[in-house]
């Protein structure tokens, strides 16, 4: 905008010029002491313009002689600021193509550009965690005392690279002083939940764990499966602190029901179990057992009903009865029902359960069982023949064992 603004008035100058010298046609005089020369007022104005542009371009020529050394140095520093950027793309490409040793030498040319500038910052980082990936901790901790001279504000990779070093230590102290400290100046990046999320994981912090494992699923930082695995394993912790019945319920109520109906089920019978609460238990299994037809369900069941008094074992023997009309082939319910019976003394009901659990699906505890139940109806003999038994089958599986081992 500027050079069109000259050029109209240049343009506007020699129309001006024209339209005058046509009108007025004189002389010139110059007089120089005695001396007067007349010059013809064309001639005059022609020598002028070409005076000027000559002296404009006189003067052009010598303040670009003098400005010479200026531009060589403008030069200079901008051909560093390039290999800077050239040295600093080049690192940032090897370290994420895994070549740590490689991206620490070019940031540590970057570093020695004095032409750097902010690069110098991206430098420091990328060279710390190369640096850490090397397992240099020694050449690490000297970019990291470099950084530490940044301002408050770019120490947030500082932070979170000394908090993940610390907790591949088992440094937890100084892993939470450093997580405290990048929560400051970020609290929600999703790194940084992610390492809040494995610090709580190795605390056991089960609230921690639920809480971000959640934010991470939400901004989808981490995958389903990730999170599933998270929160299983902290509603197991909260179930496994539960120590009354009050406990339990809250625990529960934070469970989802797809976890209770399936992955935590049993967990939850037992706990039921341990915790004395042998009917609720039973009302658990009752429930679930129908659903999913875990046999491990059937363990704290008959542990449960054990404490019953002897009209509520016959229910439960009739319960899991009615379980067996709709799969007569459950091998794990028929053993289980054989020691319900065994239990109330009904011992011809037992044998009948127990044979025919053996029969489907032969299993240790199944002939143990019966034996006893051979014993206590005075057949020795036989009991003695399942117990035989038992110990070949358990030689059996010594020498798989031992086979596997060896192959």
């Amino acid at each position: 905008m500027k050079a069109v603004v000259w050029i109209v008035v240049l343009f506007a100058a020699a129309v001006g010029i024209v339209l005058t010298s046509g009108i007025y046609t004189g002389n010139v005089y110059i007089v120089v002491g005695q001396v007067m020369m007349r010059v013809n007022l064309h001639a005059f104005i022609l020598g002028l313009v070409l005076f000027v542009v000559t002296l404009y371009f006189l003067i052009k020529f010598i303040v670009g002689l003098i400005n010479i050394p200026a531009r060589m140095q403008r030069f200079g520093t901008a051909r560093k600021g390039r290999q800077a950027a050239v040295a600093l793309n080049s690192a940032g490409l090897a370290f994420f193509e895994g070549r740590f040793e490689k991206a620490e030498q070019e940031a540590a040319k970057v570093l020695e550009n004095k032409e750097a500038g902010d690069n110098r910052n991206l430098a420091l980082m990328l060279g710390a965690h190369a640096a850490d990936q090397m397992e240099n901790f020694e050449l690490r901790d000297h970019y990291l005392k470099d950084i530490e001279k940044l301002p408050n504000k770019q120490q947030l990779s500082r932070y979170l690279l000394l908090a993940e070093s610390a907790l591949g230590r088992r440094d937890y102290p100084t892993a939470l002083e450093n997580l405290n400290a990048a929560a400051r100046i970020h609290p929600n990046l999703s790194r940084l939940a992610r390492l809040q999320l494995r610090y709580a994981f190795d605390h056991g912090d089960a609230e921690d764990v639920l809480a971000k494992s959640e934010k991470l699923m939400k901004v989808g930082a981490i995958n389903d499966f990730e999170a599933e695995q998270y929160q299983s394993w902290a509603y197991r912790r909260l179930l496994a602190e539960a120590s009354d019945a009050a406990g339990l319920k809250t625990c529960l109520k934070r469970i989802p029901e797809a976890l209770k109906a399936d992955e935590l089920c049993v967990a939850i019978a037992e706990k039921y179990e341990r915790l004395g609460l042998y009917t609720e238990a039973v009302k658990w299994v009752r429930q679930y057992y129908p659903q999913n037809r875990r046999p491990e369900l059937l363990e704290a069941f008959v542990e449960s009903v054990r404490f019953f008094n002897e009209r509520g074992q016959q229910k439960a023997i009739d319960l899991a009865d009615s379980w067996l009309k709709d799969k007569p082939d459950d091998a794990p319910l028929l053993m289980y029902l054989g020691q319900l019976a065994y239990g109330r003394s009904l011992w011809g009901k037992a044998q009948s359960y127990l044979e025919a659990s053996i029969a489907l699906q032969p299993s240790i505890a199944a002939r143990l069982m019966l034996a006893r139940v051979l014993d206590e109806t005075g057949q020795p003999q036989k009991a003695q023949e399942q117990r035989k038994l038992v110990l070949e089958a358990v030689s059996d599986d010594e020498r798989h064992a031992a086979l596997e081992q060896h192959s």
